[in-house]
């Protein structure tokens, strides 16, 4: 007999509980979501710092700036603040996609508009 788990006794074991509690969502309507990040010097970068600073930093430079002003040059082992750049370009990307989604919806509507208004062409 096959025992199946459903997805919630499988998040209660406690070897993956870790995951499924430290990864948060970058936005309400945001597909990514962005994971606590341990530091070679030990500390942990929490998500919800990592998003705040996305959402305060309009630069990629500026971003990285941040972690290595509040951790340390010396803080992040390889691939570590690569990580945390990850999240920031894929939370960027989204947003400029959804601007971009948002302009054609907009240019869309003005231009219906524009052929039904017979005072158009004055």
């Amino acid at each position: 007999m096959k025992v199946i788990k459903t997805i919630e006794s499988f998040a209660k074991e406690s070897r993956y509980n870790r995951v499924i509690e430290a990864a948060v969502r970058a936005g309400e309507e945001s597909k990514v979501y962005i994971d606590d990040i341990d530091t070679d010097s030990g500390k942990t970068v929490k998500a919800v710092e990592i998003i705040g600073a996305i959402a305060a930093y309009p630069t990629e430079k500026e971003f990285k700036k941040y972690f290595y002003d509040q951790y340390g040059e010396n803080a992040f082992g390889e691939g570590e603040i690569e990580v945390i750049i990850k999240y920031y370009n894929d939370v960027k990307a989204e947003e400029a996609e959804a601007e971009k989604e948002a302009e054609k919806e907009e240019g869309g509507e003005g231009e219906e508009g524009g052929e039904d208004d017979p005072l158009a062409d004055l």
